[in-house]
């Protein structure tokens, strides 16, 4: 049964993408996988271009200072640990 299933669903499928088909709907213009697929660029054989680029290296500012301290001591707060010994 399995197999005659397999088969059925295997003949349906190459029908769906070998019969003709319309891209208009209701919701407007859309391409199918199988269009899609046979429109597609061909792969070239042209190398990308993977050298390293330039490294440019700038000096940072000065940081700023820290700013002090704000807010409830450690502990404080219910759910915080307490301060360390």
């Amino acid at each position: 049964m399995r197999f005659i299933l397999a088969i059925a669903m295997a003949v349906l499928v190459l029908l769906a993408a070998v019969a003709p088909h319309a891209h208009h709907g209701p919701l407007g213009e859309h391409a199918c996988a199988a269009c899609l697929a046979a429109g597609a660029e061909e792969a070239s054989c042209e190398t990308p271009d993977v050298a390293p680029r330039r490294l440019v290296v700038a000096e940072l500012p000065q940081l700023a200072p820290e700013s002090r301290v704000t807010g409830a001591p450690l502990g404080a707060v219910p759910g915080q640990s307490p301060p360390a010994a």
